[in-house]
This record gives C-alpha cells, structure tokens and sequence, in this order.
C-alpha cells in the first residue's frame, strides 16, 4: 500500500458553470471576431485564444460598457 497521494488526472473542475448559447451571426461580424482573435494571438504569443474565448471578452467588454453607459 503506497502512502503517496495519487494525483488527478484531467482538466480541474472550473469554479463557475457555462451554459451554450446557439446564436446565428452574419459572416462580416463573424470575420471582425476573427480579427480580433487574431489581434490576440499576436498581443499574447503562447496563449491558445478560441474564437470562443474572444466572444466571451467581447461580450464581457460589451456588457460593462452599456453597464457604465446606463
């Protein structure tokens, strides 16, 4: 019997739960959130940016801005 602790395999659990959100987008928005990932990429060498990724920021920007505005 080992008294070392076993390590856990995997991704850890995230603090907060996602949900999906299904949204039809037209393809010029679609390429201006490839230029802004591709921005990011560029800014942030090493890190692996999704396009995903670059929506939630987007959005989180969004949102705080309209916040401050209303």
């Amino acid at each position: 019997m080992s008294l070392i602790p076993k390590k856990k395999r995997g991704r850890p659990r995230k603090l907060e739960t996602m949900d999906t959100l299904a949204v039809r987008i037209p393809d010029d928005l679609v390429e201006k959130i490839d230029n802004y990932c591709d921005r990011l990429h560029a800014d942030l060498p090493g890190l692996n940016i999704s396009r995903a990724d670059a929506i939630r920021q987007l959005i989180t920007v969004g949102l705080r801005e309209e916040e401050r505005r209303l």
